[in-house]
């Protein structure tokens, strides 16, 4: 094995069989619990030292080539202190394979880097590419391993780079969850949709005059999602003066004037009539409440196809199903937030068009125990 200093490691490559052969050295250390003698711990202290004195420079060097990134900087200072030469490091087998572990990182990042492409301002580059394309739309969560696993980069890598794209912006995080900018606000905004919708079914007669409205945490299942933005949508129409949330319950004040529709884009005016089985239904109605409950993004086209064939799904659920009695007010709601949401405006942006979607099928869903099934 040869050693590099730190003034000529800039014109040395990465040597990706070196990189392999001291993973698997390091790897042995770490896991060979039977080489526990004082000799042998000696030894592969001795072997560890030597691989962190090899790699260090070029650890020194990545370090220097994170041109201001603070995230990547942050993180090479991290694993080269950790993985030291000149560490002070107890000659006991636990000691040892603590430190052969540090070396091991910095190894493991280093191969990471020595494909080109995998610079974390490349990585940085790609995920914006990304975002501007619609790959990693608005609203949707970034999983660091997903796109790792989607621009074929290292993990650590794609982490260092979000993390310099959330300094400057490009990315925004709620918690430890991380998203494209832009999207906080569109979930803020979840409530105002929410009640747009109640109001329009306010107005449909579903909820009708000083009758109550259901709780909040009723209401989150018809609309997808938790209680939180419901309430929210729910003080927003108390504002308005259409609803009177009291200290026991909410009452519709009056009905309500239904928001304005914009006109409908082009893809609205495509209708479909085919005669749509009840397994292809139940089928579609899953599919779209699992995409939505597992918050992955969809195609546009997929997603506008969908929307499509839920809509003519509720149509022919409507025109067979069952007239319920006067007195079945729940079948009776279910049926007109059916139509209602069958016949709502898709919101402009992807992550409300797969909420909206899901809401349609659980109307759907929530109707079709009303329409007779197929003779067999």
């Amino acid at each position: 094995m040869t050693t590099a200093t730190t003034d000529d490691a800039a014109a040395l490559t990465l040597d990706p069989r070196q990189l392999r052969d001291d993973l698997l050295v390091l790897r042995r250390v770490s896991r060979n619990r039977m080489q526990a003698a004082p000799a042998s711990v000696a030894r592969n202290l001795a072997m560890v030292r030597l691989i962190a004195h090899h790699w260090d420079p070029f650890g020194h060097t990545r370090r220097a080539a994170a041109n201001g990134c603070a995230a990547e900087e942050r993180r090479w200072e991290i694993l080269l202190a950790c993985a030291d030469p000149e560490r002070s490091v107890k000659q006991c087998y636990a000691d040892v394979v603590v430190y052969a572990g540090s070396v091991r990182e910095l190894v493991q990042a280093l191969h990471g880097v020595a494909r080109p492409g995998t610079d974390v301002p490349e990585v940085s580059l790609a995920i914006t590419a990304a975002i501007s394309k619609g790959d990693f739309p608005v609203g949707f969560e970034l999983r660091v391993k997903q796109v790792a696993a989607a621009l074929r980069a290292p993990v650590e890598t794609v982490r260092a780079a979000t993390s310099s794209l959330l300094d400057s912006g490009a990315l925004e995080s709620r918690g430890r969850r991380i998203f494209p900018a832009g999207s906080l606000e569109v979930h803020d905004a979840l409530a105002t949709h929410i009640a747009d919708r109640l109001r329009a079914q306010i107005a449909a007669g579903i909820y009708a005059h000083s009758s109550r409205l259901p709780s909040a945490k009723v209401l989150a299942t018809t609309f997808c999602h938790d209680a939180a933005p419901v309430g929210r949508a729910l003080r927003i129409l108390d504002a308005d003066g259409v609803v009177h949330i009291g200290s026991r319950d909410t009452k519709v004040l009056h009905p309500a004037r239904p928001t304005p529709r914009p006109a409908p884009a082009a893809h609205d005016n495509v209708e479909r009539t085919s005669c749509w089985s009840r397994d292809t239904i139940v089928a579609t109605c899953r599919v779209a409440h699992e995409q939505w409950r597992r918050r992955r993004p969809a195609p546009a086209e997929v997603l506008h196809g969908r929307w499509q064939d839920l809509r003519s799904m509720a149509g022919q659920l409507l025109a067979s199903a069952l007239t319920p009695p006067p007195d079945a007010t729940q079948d009776l709601a279910a049926l007109a937030r059916a139509a209602e949401l069958a016949s709502a405006p898709l919101p402009d942006t992807p992550w409300l068009q797969q909420w909206h979607t899901a809401c349609l099928a659980k109307a759907i869903s929530d109707i079709l125990p009303l329409v007779p099934k197929e003779p067999r």
